[in-house]
């Protein structure tokens, strides 16, 4: 009787996850990034939606609001290898070169970089299928951008 209990409830989970818009989904990895330091700040809040706003062809409220929806969504899910199975299906491997820069702004918002962020991002990276090579560029192609736009 408990394992019909446990299908049921996971079916119904993966149900309502299988509904989750796909821009809220890969928000919500960049929520989970942001928050895996336990510190969500401002600024990684608006890096989250200027990097919305960027790839969705948003106005910057409608980014703001996927976010919202985002950090509901992460808050329910158990284990990043979930967002990430979607993330795999929904968005070509050639994109997710992107997603990891997206991911390295997240980390690097706040000009440092916790033992928790580097673990999550050494997990991430693996499990959204970027080898530690194309981390390292990604991870220097924004460290470069944050160089070059600070005063």
């Amino acid at each position: 009787m408990f394992k019909k209990l446990l299908k049921i409830i996971s079916s119904e989970n993966r149900s309502k996850t299988e509904q989750i818009d796909s821009n809220i989904i890969f928000a919500s990895l960049l929520v989970r990034a942001a928050r895996i330091d336990n510190e969500y700040s401002d600024v990684e809040k608006h890096q989250i939606d200027l990097i919305i706003k960027e790839k969705f062809l948003v106005p910057i409220s409608k980014a703001q609001e996927i976010r919202t929806y985002a950090e509901e969504f992460e808050q329910d899910i158990v284990d990043t290898v979930q967002i990430t199975k979607k993330i795999k299906k929904n968005i070509p491997f050639e994109e997710r070169q992107a997603l990891a820069e997206d991911l390295w702004s997240i980390i690097l918002a706040d000009l440092t970089r916790s033992e928790d962020e580097n673990s999550f991002m050494r997990t991430c990276i693996k499990l959204i299928g970027v080898n530690d090579v194309d981390s390292a560029i990604a991870r220097r192609a924004v460290i470069d951008r944050i160089k070059k736009n600070s005063p």
